[in-house]
């Protein structure tokens, strides 16, 4: 619906590996809609190398707590499973 605001939050879960993340050889961007082609076009899983790779975490309008909890919960399972995400050190 227009107007209407939702609970969201991104969470960090990976970098980009370049091997791991590299298009097929038989991937075809011609057979994309417009909006994916325009994205696939620039992607470059060697140049992006290392970068973050996040997910979004959407709820319904007034349900941040709800998101939170749900982020919490993917983080929990990525540290269980030996990965997670480890934020930069600022000074």
């Amino acid at each position: 619906k227009a107007g209407v605001a939702f609970s969201a939050g991104v969470l960090p879960v990976t970098k980009v590996d370049p091997k791991l993340d590299a298009l097929p050889a038989d991937f075809q961007v011609r057979r994309l809609n417009g909006v994916a082609r325009g994205a696939y076009v620039h992607y470059d899983a060697e140049k992006m190398a290392g970068l973050p790779v996040g997910v979004q975490v959407v709820g319904r309008r007034l349900e941040e707590e709800k998101v939170v909890a749900v982020m919490g919960v993917v983080e929990e399972c990525l540290r269980k499973q030996g990965g997670g995400y480890e934020l930069l050190e600022v000074e």
